[in-house]
């Protein structure tokens, strides 16, 4: 045999052609492997709506991208992701979506709606979040994280396991709150703020860690309700929570997948809102219905929590730096304060 025939490759029938064809085609035609997203909330429990609303979300997210997305999902506490922590975690692509309510020690300029006694009505809160989204966005994007949407749990009040029906009655107790100016707002009332993350404060209230939290009927109401002997129905803010995504992961899908995982983001964070503020109104009144005592704050009450808060906003606002005093400004002057 010639040099030329030992090179010569082997003769390929027309039958195995035709199935090195067709194996060819099928691997073209095949779909790239679908990412598998882990999404999160900081909501402890899978029966709340928030977690309900995020199986939802990740089903769409699933839908929207043609199968280009499966999502696992885990409530709070379920995965070694602290809620103080999960923007860390999404830009880090521990996780890859989130439900993040405890994103201010990240993102310091998030605190913003988060000031005590600043918005006096739900449409000045709307405001207030509303210019502020971009600030979030740039510094979310820093991080390795992109801002889908954001949404809100209702009016923050104050829960006690103690009796509470004046103001001055915090003095000395020990107070969950969500952050640092709130933390100096309730020191300047006489009470000890304690910042906890939301899969720690049962036990806390159990143990008398805690004597009361700053929270919604329908968060912590609905959570440690049971525990709660008082309702200080004063609004000391709406909470700002965000839905959030790894940026990698995001940029990873197609251009026109992009948009519609957005689309989807929004829809379903603007439905966690209604549901939630629904919720505040039936929960309330089971909440009062077990005989939690809830009382309300006179105008003038409020008026001179919000004239001892003000100082609170100008030092957080100073503190963070330049960003967040030209929020704040841009904040007090579309809501007139």
């Amino acid at each position: 045999m010639t040099d030329a025939a030992l090179a010569r490759p082997p003769a390929v029938s027309a039958a195995a052609a035709a199935c090195l064809t067709l194996a060819a085609c099928l691997a073209a035609a095949a779909p790239a492997a679908a990412q598998t997203w882990k999404g999160y909330t900081f909501i402890p429990s899978v029966t709340h709506v928030a977690y309900k609303n995020l199986e939802a979300m990740g089903a769409e997210f699933a839908k929207v991208s043609g199968g280009k997305i499966q999502v696992r999902n885990s409530a709070g506490g379920q995965l070694p992701v602290n809620a103080t922590s999960i923007t860390q975690a999404v830009g880090e692509g521990i996780i890859t979506f989130a439900q993040d309510g405890f994103y201010t020690g990240n993102i310091q300029v998030g605190a913003l709606p988060f000031l005590p006694m600043l918005a006096g009505s739900y449409e000045d809160f709307q405001k207030i979040v509303g210019l502020l989204e971009p600030y979030l966005a740039s510094e979310l994007d820093k991080r390795g994280v992109k801002l889908l949407a954001t949404y809100n749990f209702p009016q923050q009040t104050i829960w006690t396991t103690f009796e509470m029906t004046a103001i001055d009655q915090l003095q000395g107790k020990k107070l969950r709150v969500a952050n640092n100016p709130q933390a100096q707002f309730f020191q300047q009332l006489g009470a000890i703020p304690v910042t906890l993350g939301t899969p720690e404060v049962a036990s806390a209230l159990q143990r008398s860690v805690v004597d009361g939290v700053v929270t919604a009927s329908a968060g912590g109401g609905l959570l440690w309700g049971d525990m709660f002997k008082a309702n200080y129905r004063v609004t000391i803010c709406w909470d700002n929570f965000l839905i959030i995504v790894n940026k990698e992961a995001f940029q990873k899908l197609p251009a026109d997948v992009q948009p519609k995982i957005v689309a989807a983001a929004r829809q379903h964070a603007a439905a966690l809102t209604r549901d939630l503020a629904q919720s505040e109104i039936t929960s309330t009144e089971m909440l009062k219905g077990k005989g939690i005592r809830m009382s309300e704050p006179s105008a003038d009450v409020v008026k001179a929590m919000t004239a001892r808060a003000e100082p609170v906003w100008n030092e957080w606002a100073k503190g963070v730096g330049p960003q967040a005093v030209e929020a704040l400004a841009k904040a007090r002057q579309a809501i007139g304060r």
